[in-house]
């Protein structure tokens, strides 16, 4: 017999994927340090700064099987939706994702892919975007999670963003203290939103969804 299943199990799901996310910063104070012998993380040699990302991302996506896997399981739930977008979804979704990296180049003065590369160089700049493509998927797993739990909540679907308010409250909210900037976590809580916006426009199709989000946030 299955365990019934609880309306805020979906809210903790979107929570163990923002978690998740929160295994790079356990890296960071605790396992790196023995690693690289103390030293800041500005201080990595392009080395160490690979061997990170690689530790994050192997986080992440073990991570992000995990809950995919049991969410299916246990919620009877698939996150990994195939259901076909319309038209007119895919054309707004297209102008809202131009419309996040019309946002990101007037935050770096130039197209976000541009700037990375021309800062990081070409070995760099691949792993970064490896590890932005696995940051998105815990990404999408909030925004999925997050409006599944409203709706379980409301009981019937809706066209509210609740999904993009959760990564919004979750992921966007904690930039402003790890980047330290205000305006940067208001930035990002925007985006975050978009992405639920986004999420329903292309009828919770996983694979659009995610592509959508990806160049959103990289280019």
């Amino acid at each position: 017999m299955k365990n019934k299943i609880s309306t805020w199990d979906y809210l903790w799901y979107a929570l163990y994927a923002f978690g998740g996310l929160g295994l790079e910063i356990v890296l960071m104070s605790l396992i790196e340090p023995m690693m690289f012998g103390g030293i800041s993380t500005s201080n990595y040699t392009p080395a160490q700064t690979i061997i990170h990302w690689l530790l994050t991302m192997l986080c992440w996506g073990v991570t992000a099987t995990l809950i995919i896997r049991s969410s299916k399981k246990s919620l009877d739930f698939d996150v990994l939706s195939d259901s076909k977008p319309t038209r007119n979804g895919q054309v707004i979704s297209a102008v809202l994702v131009i419309t996040c990296i019309v946002l990101n180049a007037f935050d770096w003065g130039i197209l976000k892919i541009i700037g990375e590369f021309q800062k990081k160089g070409l070995l760099l700049f691949i792993f970064q975007y490896m590890y932005y493509f696995f940051e998105v998927v815990l990404v999408y797993l909030i925004v999925a999670f997050g409006q599944k739990f409203a709706e379980s909540l409301l009981q019937k679907k809706t066209q509210i963003p609740w999904g993009g308010l959760v990564l919004c409250c979750t992921w966007g909210a904690v930039h402003i203290l790890s980047k330290g900037s205000i305006y940067t976590g208001i930035g990002v809580m925007t985006f975050a939103l978009l992405y639920g916006v986004i999420y329903l426009l292309l009828k919770r199709n996983s694979k659009w969804s995610y592509l959508a989000m990806v160049i959103a946030f990289t280019i």
